[in-house]
């Protein structure tokens, strides 16, 4: 008996293939123009969400392996050694405010560059949902939702590597696992965050369509959904240390 949320047979992706587009050329041309083409949404957002961690986690190896392995001539050498102290500058510096010990400057930095990449591939690319009336519809899922969705996905490989003791990064780079644990924090809000921008696009959508509880009652997906959303807002809300 297959569930309602798993079509079956099961395939690793879904079919690329949009079908004939029954409207105007210029409609057509807006529902497959690149940042907003559902059947190529992965591929716009969730392969660049990819690489930015790929991209940030290779900086820090290269980093890593440039201090540790330079060549014994360069220690004498005044740019070489001031490429060095800038390096522990953004490593090791810190601030002491009242009880409290803020995160080194280079990680204060890497998250701004994550914030202003998260921010600007879901709030950058319009509209953010379709301009749809009760004759015409371009799609039932919303594109904010619909990138938002596939960031979120991108971030999970990496909240599970930098959430393990023993993980690739801490072997790559000589960064202690405990030292990785603030990633796997900030990771884990974009994630919530990002998840949160994904499911209340669909409510709004479904309740401006009139058939929000016909959707609940029928579909697997939107019970699914709740039960994740839950779950995690659950394990991130518990990440905070007066919480627990």
């Amino acid at each position: 008996m297959s569930l309602p949320w798993l079509s079956q047979p099961v395939m690793l992706h879904s079919s690329r293939d949009a079908g004939a587009c029954s409207m105007t050329p210029e409609q057509c041309a807006f529902k497959t123009s690149d940042w907003v083409f559902w059947y190529e949404a992965d591929h716009r957002y969730g392969l660049p969400t990819v690489a930015f961690f790929v991209t940030a986690i290779l900086l820090a190896v290269i980093a890593s392996f440039a201090s540790t392995y330079a060549p014994t001539s360069w220690r004498g050498n005044t740019l070489w050694l001031r490429i060095l102290s800038s390096g522990r500058l953004l490593s090791y510096k810190s601030w002491r405010l009242g009880f409290w010990n803020s995160q080194p400057l280079g990680t204060y930095l890497v998250g701004a560059a994550g914030a202003v990449f998260f921010l600007a591939m879901t709030l950058g690319p319009q509209p953010y949902y379709w301009p749809n009336t009760k004759q015409l519809s371009f799609g039932n899922s919303p594109p904010i939702a619909t990138r938002a969705g596939y960031m979120a996905l991108a971030c999970m490989p990496f909240l599970f590597i930098l959430g393990a003791k023993a993980n690739p990064i801490s072997a790559l780079t000589g960064i202690s696992h405990e030292k990785l644990n603030i990633w796997h924090n900030w990771v884990a809000w974009a994630m919530f965050v990002l998840a949160l921008v994904h499911t209340f696009p669909f409510i709004v959508f479904h309740i401006w369509k009139g058939d929000i509880v016909k959707q609940w009652n029928d579909g697997g997906i939107w019970v699914t959904g709740v039960i994740a959303i839950l779950a995690q807002a659950w394990l991130t809300f518990m990440s905070i240390r007066w919480v627990r």
